[in-house]
């Protein structure tokens, strides 16, 4: 008789523990449909590697909401993911939603952000009448980074090393036949031998500038101006006083013509101070330009040939 009460006991109580069980794993699973909130669903165009059902709906980094659903959308095409997300609404006009990676875990959840104008040109098109309202999705940063990398590996491939690598031996080729030339060789002896005999030009004008004998054989023109002057001033002033008209009237042409001369005289010492002063600015010039840069002198044209 002990026996058999010891079997209703435990029977008794193995049946209240299932039942405990079962009443538990309901009212956990039944507890999704009694949260208040609205459904939304979002369609990618990657990979969705890592997100499961009941997954992390975040807005900014707050849990709004989990993922209900997983499949493929009728286009077979894309990834339709069904959101069940609480507290806030309107959400499919405001925000976009991307897959975000949950550290170095590997586990991914649905990340809303605020719509910017040119997140709708992202997010992906579809054809077929969607079962709730729709929230645009953006690519992931992941899968960013990999378009973008493509991008520029298809770009690389487009380049033609091969040929930039022939032009740039042919180049150097043509360079070092250019500079060994027994031409090339010539004309750089040729500007030497001009450079030599340029400075030695240049330092005898200074020589003779700097000795002041340029300026002596000015002073004495000047002085002989001067004392033509004052001749004919003389000359002009005994003739006035003997009142001969014929002594006049020679002596006349013989002022007027020794003005003349003087004057011309006058004029070419000072034309010739002049030329000698812009010869000697010039040969500066032109050392000045064959040292800073003689390639000038080297591939200037020729002068016109005289006829």
């Amino acid at each position: 008789m002990l026996k058999k009460k010891n079997y209703f006991t435990v029977g008794l109580f193995v049946l209240v523990g299932i039942a405990c069980g079962v009443v538990i794993i309901i009212w956990l699973g039944a507890s999704q449909y009694w949260q208040k909130g609205k459904t939304y669903v979002t369609y990618f165009d990657e990979s969705v590697q890592g997100l499961q059902i009941d997954s992390s709906v975040k807005y900014r980094g707050v849990d709004i909401g989990i993922v209900d659903r997983i499949r493929v959308a009728p286009d077979y095409r894309l990834i339709e993911v069904v959101m069940r997300i609480r507290e806030i609404a309107n959400l499919e006009n405001t925000a976009t939603a991307r897959l975000k990676a949950a550290g170095i875990t590997g586990i991914v959840y649905v990340e809303l952000d605020h719509r910017r104008p040119e997140d709708m040109a992202r997010a992906p098109k579809f054809s077929f009448a969607p079962e709730y309202p729709v929230i645009p999705s953006n690519p992931s940063d992941i899968n960013e980074i990999f378009t973008g990398v493509d991008s520029v590996i298809q770009q690389m491939k487009q380049i033609d090393f091969k040929g930039i690598s022939d032009q740039i031996k042919s180049t150097a080729v043509n360079i070092n036949t250019v500079v060994g030339s027994e031409h090339t060789q010539r004309i750089i002896s040729n500007l030497d031998a001009m450079t030599t005999h340029l400075e030695r030009v240049s330092n005898q004008l200074n020589a003779l500038i700097s000795d002041g004998r340029l300026d002596t054989v000015l002073n004495d023109t000047q002085e002989s101006v001067k004392e033509a002057k004052a001749v004919i001033r003389k000359v002009k002033e005994e003739v006035n006083a003997l009142n001969l008209a014929d002594t006049a009237d020679k002596a006349n042409r013989l002022i007027d013509s020794a003005s003349e001369k003087t004057r011309i005289i006058s004029t070419e010492l000072v034309r010739t101070g002049e030329n000698l002063r812009r010869a000697s600015e010039n040969l500066e010039e032109l050392l000045a330009r064959l040292k800073s840069d003689p390639s000038e002198i080297l591939f200037s044209e020729p002068p016109a040939k005289k006829r």
